[in-house]
């Protein structure tokens, strides 16, 4: 008996149109497997909403999907939804959606998530358990009030196939490495871990966690991991009604050296903390877009005296886009600028992307057309870059005299510490990204740069 079709299926005459409704490429459909944590999504009782926004959010997940995009921006502009996808750091417009539509595809992301479609004045947070071509993946939601009842919706793609938990898995410098082992082989100290966010800190934290040798050391976890899996490291729960010394005073006894912590977001935590770091050695996030910012806040929690008694070091990093290995162009670097980067003289190739063809050639190959694995940006992936401010007895000194971040900075190179510039420099070295992306990622003043004309859709897009 033929009826209405199935709303919780595709309809296969929409399969070529995008989330605004334009003529595109099939793309296999992403897969919902329920929400994240615990919640439960009521399709039946939102059959309307699920009727009018399920298959447009599917397709506009799926394309995500299909072009690498670890973001997806859903903001409300000029009656329209503005959707955007961050691919290797840039973001991208991929669609621009009627207003009743565009609202009711916000609210058909929150249903899968499990949230609240219909309030629209809180913030909310959530997850949708997925699977992409027959890949895993975890959408983590972020709904914002945006005004006049509308929302700005953040979806934050995680991989599951993909785990970077050890240094090796990110690039993290073994010298780097060394340096934790050390800092954390003395059972006392803070190590913090800081970055703007989308820089990937959370996942530093980790790895900067997993620097220290679990079969040296005891490696306590006191950290909601929000479904991550730590190496050889032991899970410990507070008992209800201990507060924060009464937890440590109970893993003291069992002979811990390592605690992994919730981000520090408190003088009374830290204080606390600091109070036990000639005991223990932690290790923690703290929000902070710069190692002197987390500096500058870890003195004003505990005084000067306390942190430079007790802090250790403070780790960041940028993510930088790679080149892509398939068209990447080698060049002899002049001697010069070899000497201005501060890299061997001996180094005899660097790495750029590829020119664009000559403007007066129309037979010649377009970047694009040289290398569909990037589609022609010529960028496929990231790296990173890291910084590790050490509290050394000279910057110690520094320190009590005046809190500077010039003067900071200046220490920093004085003792050849690894800065993000420097380790910038590293990656080019190693032909993993080029000068010019460099250039984009520090310049002081970035103007914030369109997509052009040739290129207005993501990679991948056709």
């Amino acid at each position: 008996m033929a009826g209405k079709p199935d709303p919780k299926k595709p309809d296969p005459k929409d399969a070529k149109k995008g989330a605004e409704g334009q003529e595109q490429v099939d793309v296999e459909q992403v897969l919902f497997q329920g929400p994240l944590f615990g919640r439960e999504a009521n399709l039946k009782a939102n059959a309307k909403l699920v009727q009018a926004a399920l298959v447009p959010v599917k397709q506009m997940i799926s394309d995500a999907l299909a072009r690498r995009s670890h973001t997806i921006i859903m903001e409300p502009r000029e009656g329209r939804l503005s959707v955007r996808y961050v691919i290797d750091g840039i973001p991208y417009p991929a669609a621009a959606v009627p207003g009743q539509k565009g609202i009711a595809m916000v609210q058909m992301t929150k249903l899968l998530a499990g949230l609240d479609p219909n309030d629209r004045k809180s913030i909310q947070t959530g997850g949708i358990k997925a699977e992409f071509e027959k890949i895993p993946y975890h959408l983590m939601i972020e709904s914002v009030p945006a005004g006049g009842g509308a929302e700005k919706l953040r979806i934050k793609v995680e991989n599951k196939k993909v785990v970077r938990q050890k240094p090796s898995e990110v690039g993290f410098p073994d010298h780097l490495k060394n340096k934790i082992r050390n800092f954390t082989s003395e059972r006392s100290g803070v190590v913090l871990v800081c970055g703007p966010p989308d820089s990937g800190v959370t996942t530093l934290t980790v790895i900067t966690l997993h620097c220290v040798d679990p079969y040296l050391y005891q490696v306590y976890n006191l950290a909601d991991l929000q479904g991550r899996e730590l190496i050889n490291v032991t899970d410990f729960k507070p008992e209800p009604g201990h507060d924060m010394e009464i937890t440590f005073d109970r893993i003291l006894r069992r002979e811990a050296d390592v605690l992994f912590l919730n981000p520090l977001k408190s003088p009374q935590d830290a204080q606390t903390i600091f109070q036990y770091a000639d005991r223990l050695s932690f290790i923690m996030e703290i929000p902070a877009n710069t190692p002197f910012e987390a500096l500058q806040k870890v003195i004003e929690w505990v005084g000067i005296d306390e942190t430079l008694k007790g802090l250790r070091a403070i780790v960041t990093q940028k993510l930088i886009r790679k080149l892509c290995d398939d068209c990447k162009q080698a060049f002899r670097p002049n001697p010069i600028l070899l000497k201005k980067l501060g890299l061997p003289p001996e180094t005899t190739v660097l790495y750029r992307a590829p020119a664009p063809p000559p403007p007066d050639d129309p037979k010649a190959m377009t970047i694009e057309e040289l290398c569909k694995d990037c589609a022609g940006v010529p960028y496929h992936g990231r790296v990173a870059a890291f910084e590790m401010f050490e509290m050394t007895d000279q910057m110690k000194e520094v320190l009590a005299s005046g809190v500077s971040q010039e003067a900071v900075r200046k220490q920093m190179a004085a003792e050849g510490q690894t800065t993000l510039q420097k380790d910038a420099i590293r990656l080019v070295a190693e032909g993993k990204t080029s000068l010019e992306e460099i250039q984009r990622v520090f310049n002081p003043n970035p103007a914030k740069k369109k997509p052009t004309s040739a290129q207005p859709r993501p990679p991948g897009a056709k």
